[in-house]
């Protein structure tokens, strides 16, 4: 069987850059696919790639391209789903009973103002630079010589800002039920289920979301 040189895999890295492609996922796959194809064939590597551009052409990458972040999105929702299954199953409910007792102690006996700035605010900010780090991380790394975003980081990134979400709408929840100039804090002693319901709602998406973030998903995208 051939093997690509040193040359070979340089001029198909940036053959493969100057395609009408914006994410990094679509540009491993064809470029595996355009190096398996030279190294189990009888062509040369020039005739190899002229084939493959005809078979994949500009139309049709573009198409690829614009339904790939949809496809990745479908795949991710059933990890979560499945995660959120397993969340709630044996052995595992026992670690969530856990999680929630403990929440429910802390609600009960910590003041307010410690409950915000050392479980709130850091659990804000963790799941706001998870994705920040993520996108990050894809910018910092060159392709052929470009830049591509990922299309994992754009399916799982609502997953980690949607705790966000529901602990900011905790935050603003006390207003609706408050007559005006009254401190927040009276709700929180007169209804100390919705925070502590609110906060664990926040831990466990949170922890779900994580973990379809990390995940490792296969999708053939070609």
């Amino acid at each position: 069987m051939k093997t690509l040189t040193t040359d070979q895999n340089e001029e198909l890295a940036q053959h493969i850059a100057k395609k009408p492609i914006k994410y990094i996922e679509l540009y491993n796959e064809l470029y595996d696919h355009y190096a398996l194809a030279y190294e189990n064939g009888e062509k040369s590597f020039e005739q190899t790639l002229q084939d493959l551009d005809k078979e994949f052409d500009y139309y049709k990458l573009v198409s690829i391209n614009r339904n790939l972040v949809g496809k990745t999105i479908k795949s991710v929702n059933k990890i979560y789903v499945s995660e959120f299954k397993k969340f709630w199953r044996w052995p595992q409910i026992i670690s969530t009973l856990a999680i929630i007792f403990l929440g429910f102690t802390l609600i009960e006996t910590l003041p307010m103002d410690i409950i915000f700035w050392w479980i709130l605010i850091p659990l804000t900010f963790f799941s706001i630079g998870i994705p920040t780090y993520g996108y990050v991380l894809s910018r910092l790394k060159k392709y052929g010589g470009k830049r591509l975003n990922s299309a994992h980081l754009s399916a799982t990134t609502h997953f980690l800002i949607l705790p966000t979400s529901i602990l900011n709408l905790s935050t603003i929840l006390p207003v609706f039920f408050l007559e005006p100039y009254q401190e927040r804090v009276v709700f929180y002693e007169n209804y100390p289920l919705v925070p502590f319901a609110f906060l664990m709602i926040f831990l466990i998406v949170g922890y779900i979301g994580l973990k379809v973030f990390k995940s490792k998903i296969r999708i053939q995208y070609l």
